[in-house]
């Protein structure tokens, strides 16, 4: 009773404490609960027979007014939340310990690895909901930064790729961001530069805060960062996705369409096959219900179309 209450009055702070929820999709489908039960020897349940679930500290708000709403659609059911950060999440999940796993980044190369080495299976990704803009939040769309003096505004994709790789460098302008061994580092090169290593004068940090700080005192940087740390100091660019295509501003309405090209997403891993409590959940969090509990949070994360939520849904389908 004392853990329902508790997550009854988080989700009422959810529901009170939001300034502005993001648009709802009404075309999203409504949840239509289905009849579920964990398997009786889940490794993933507690001693008391709670749904144990490690992962992200990020998502901790927005998990729990999902997991509430769900438990009271599912009597019986109730979760054990552990939420110490994304770097948990994985191993926990290769060893049967947590049901899924939430995350505020990609599985990494070793982290893949141990998990097939583990499991002997690939785990599947869901998006559940995009990055957000707000400071509160730690996780931000990549954002392409200058000095707030500098007159550039909007580079093509290819034209990022060609000053952060250094095969087009621009004259004056000094690329940094954050390292190679980052979450937001290997975003990057992957989703920007087609796996391509940074320039040999390009400059690595460790945190999003650290780049931001380099741009804002040198006018003549340029970096990549995530939204949510920057300062009135640095300067979002528009970016077009490709050669003729139109630049896209960072902003909330084009995060939520699907046009800016460097989105990021807060992500739920499974394994395979799914089982049936995992699959269940990932329904509801993609449905209009659960996507308007996720609109609804504090901390700013943005809710999936009706098009890329059933994207996400046809990962549902059996294996």
């Amino acid at each position: 009773m004392k853990a329902c209450s508790a997550a009854k009055v988080a989700l009422l702070s959810v529901l009170a404490a939001s300034v502005r929820a993001a648009p709802v999709d009404p075309a999203l489908p409504a949840y239509e609960p289905r009849v579920i039960e964990p398997p009786a020897n889940a490794s993933y349940l507690a001693p008391t027979g709670a749904i144990s679930v490690v992962g992200y500290n990020d998502m901790a708000e927005m998990l729990h007014a999902l997991g509430l709403r769900f438990a009271m659609l599912h009597p019986g059911l109730r979760f054990a939340w552990d939420l110490p950060g994304t770097k948990a999440a994985p191993a926990a999940l290769a060893a049967g310990r947590s049901l899924f796993a939430p995350m505020g980044a990609e599985f990494s190369g070793r982290e893949l690895a141990d998990y097939r080495a583990a499991t002997g299976t690939e785990p599947v990704a869901f998006s559940i909901a995009h990055a957000s803009l707000s400071p509160r939040a730690l996780s931000g769309p990549l954002a392409i930064l200058v000095h707030r003096d500098n007159p550039l505004d909007k580079l093509t994709l290819a034209e990022v790729a060609g000053i952060f790789a250094g095969t087009k460098p621009r004259p004056g302008l000094r690329p940094c961001g954050l390292g190679t061994s980052t979450a937001l580092g290997r975003f990057m090169r992957e989703r920007a530069l087609g796996g391509a290593a940074f320039a040999p004068d390009f400059a690595g940090f460790a945190q999003s805060a650290d780049v931001v700080r380099r741009v804002a005192e040198d006018p003549h940087a340029i970096g990549f960062a995530a939204a949510v740390s920057a300062n009135a100091g640095v300067r979002f660019l528009a970016l077009a996705p490709g050669p003729g295509a139109e630049p896209v501003a960072l902003t909330e309405d084009n995060l939520i369409a699907g046009r800016y090209p460097l989105d990021r997403h807060l992500l739920i891993y499974a394994r395979i096959p799914l089982d049936p409590v995992a699959a269940e959940f990932l329904r509801f969090a993609l449905s209009r219900d659960g996507q308007a509990i996720i609109a609804a949070g504090t901390l700013g994360y943005l809710p999936l179309s009706a098009r890329d939520a059933a994207a996400e849904r046809t990962k549902l389908a059996p294996r």
